[in-house]
């Protein structure tokens, strides 16, 4: 309490009024130095169907990114309208998920139609480092997300610039992006992505999430039978 009161108390920092280029810039290098982060991709809005023709929909994943090519995740998709939880393992070209009839591990089945790498999203050639960059941007101000301050800067990327690391689920039109940048560290901290050719009532939306930046973390191959 004295020292809220105290007038020589030193004030907070102020967020550094940086051009809208850099920020971009810094993050995308702040995301490509990570080794280790949290993930969680919720998309809400109309269905996004990972498999063609359409079955199988994708609902969301949470999971943990280990450089260069390791990720433990649980995808959550909607098929038939029965939504099931998927664990999911990989580690460089080998992939485990859990069986959905008795929860077990196994090798991720060829004769799946569908699947959605959790590694896609943080390529650095056709992932989000790669792509924000080219996606002209502005800056909408700072906010606050939990506490902290962010910025939040806005654009509008196309379809095919994505397509890649969404698996096919967006492959053209304009598509807004919004993101909400650290100002000391430039992680990204949330990426937004609407999908305006999808519905025009209720456009699926993607809500990406990344928190623990450079947290150890141990990513193994599971026990199979």
């Amino acid at each position: 309490m004295l020292i809220g009161c105290n007038p020589l108390a030193p004030a907070p920092s102020p967020t550094p009024n940086l051009p809208v280029t850099e920020i971009v810039q810094r993050s995308s290098q702040a995301m490509l130095k990570a080794k280790t982060m949290h993930f969680n991709i919720t998309l809400s809005g109309a269905l996004d169907y990972i498999d063609r023709p359409p079955t199988t929909a994708l609902k969301g994943v949470d999971g943990d990114l280990l450089r260069p090519d390791k990720v433990r995740a649980t995808v959550k998709v909607s098929t038939l309208g029965v939504v099931t939880q998927i664990g999911l393992i990989s580690l460089g070209e080998t992939s485990y998920v859990t069986n959905p009839m008795n929860q077990r591990w196994q090798l991720l089945p060829p004769e799946w139609g569908w699947y959605f790498d959790p590694r896609a999203p943080f390529d650095e050639q056709h992932g989000i480092p790669a792509i924000i960059p080219l996606v002209p941007m502005h800056k909408i101000g700072v906010e606050e997300l939990e506490g902290k301050s962010y910025y939040h800067i806005a654009g509008t990327a196309q379809g095919e610039q994505i397509t890649w690391w969404t698996a096919g689920m967006i492959a053209s039109g304009d598509v807004p992006v919004d993101l909400w940048i650290a100002p000391d560290t430039f992680e990204i901290r949330k990426v937004r992505l609407v999908e305006t050719t999808s519905d025009e009532k209720r456009p699926t939306t993607w809500d990406i999430i990344f928190t623990q930046y450079d947290v150890p973390v141990e990513i193994i191959a599971p026990p199979v039978e």
